[in-house]
């Protein structure tokens, strides 16, 4: 079973590791999606909120600096923005505003800092913020960018086997929005992968894990991307293996995509999301429970159609009450 780490008042309990290779905390920077609300009026309230001054402002992109919590950026999130600056082009972004989020995106925070954006956000939605929720095609999601102890580290290695294995349990304990799932941004790593992934088991080397995932994974569009990881660590080989991802961003951080932002449900918290991630790294930390698992996951039935919420009530037998208790 995972129990409750003991962590005093903050929501954001500390990583099960938390320091990098370096012995520098591991930081994690934030994006939110949402609606209800425009560039304009997200970085008033940011000013008010959190401090800061404006560092640029062009059309649908504000950047802030010096807030309480460091650089903000607010944007548009759309690459139709990239396309320039014009009159013709504002008016198509205004036009589809609402359906197209907009999106705060942080530099790499402290669990302090977690805590101060946590209470930003419960202002948003004061202000009228919305989410995935709200409407049929609003597809807005977290994204928590945590840095890793570094790419080559062993527990980085456990973490992705132990996401492998928690993935269907966290999806079936905290369902994703409709329309997420059937956008192509959030999809779940492929079967044979995680086939891969525990065959290999928890000390699979950097090398070996990475080719797994360029032959079955080779895509942004999944709830842990890695492919940031894979850039940074080694971007010639990167090039090779992920041929057309140019626009992906290197970075020694897990790109965990899956959380939706609910930010207009009162009770939803970021906290709560974080949570999630760090159930993930506490089954990784738990070499004895991590193996019971993988152990589990090879001598399951294997119908042909399988059947992922079966795998899930396994995953949730394993973790136990300690570990629902946390996401309550």
């Amino acid at each position: 079973m995972i129990a409750p780490a003991a962590t005093g008042t903050s929501a954001f309990r500390p990583l099960p590791r938390p320091r990098d290779a370096e012995g520098g905390p591991r930081r994690t920077g934030v994006e939110i999606e949402f609606a209800g609300l425009t560039e304009q009026q997200t970085a008033d309230l940011a000013l008010a909120r959190l401090g800061g001054r404006i560092k640029s402002a062009q059309a649908h992109r504000i950047t802030l600096e010096n807030t309480a919590i460091g650089e903000l950026e607010i944007v548009l999130d759309t690459a139709l923005r990239k396309l320039g600056d014009n009159a013709l082009l504002s008016a198509g972004l205004d036009a589809v505003r609402g359906l197209v989020p907009i999106e705060i995106v942080t530099e790499p925070l402290d669990l302090d800092d977690l805590a101060r954006l946590d209470t930003f956000r419960e202002a948003l939605r004061e202000a009228g913020a919305i989410g995935t929720e709200d409407g049929l095609f609003l597809g807005f999601g977290v994204h928590l960018n945590v840095a890793v102890i570094a790419p080559e580290h062993p527990f980085t290695g456990a973490t992705i086997l132990a996401y492998g294995l928690m993935e269907d349990w966290l999806r079936a304990h905290g369902p994703i929005d409709l329309t997420r799932r059937v956008m192509p941004f959030v999809d779940p790593w492929p079967r044979r992968f995680l086939d891969a992934l525990v065959a290999a088991g928890p000390r699979a080397g950097f090398g070996e894990v990475r080719d797994l995932y360029a032959r079955d994974c080779n895509s942004r569009n999944f709830a842990l991307d890695l492919l940031p990881i894979y850039k940074h660590a080694d971007p010639a080989t990167f090039d090779r293996l992920f041929p057309g991802q140019t626009n992906t961003k290197g970075r020694p951080a897990f790109h965990y995509r899956l959380p939706d932002c609910r930010i207009d449900d009162p009770d939803w918290t970021l906290a709560r999301e974080w949570q999630r991630w760090w159930l993930v790294e506490a089954l990784a930390d738990r070499a004895d429970l991590l193996t019971a698992l993988a152990a589990d996951y090879e001598a399951r039935e294997t119908p042909l159609i399988e059947n992922r919420e079966t795998w899930a009530e396994t995953v949730a037998e394993r973790i136990g009450r300690d570990g629902e208790e946390l996401l309550r």
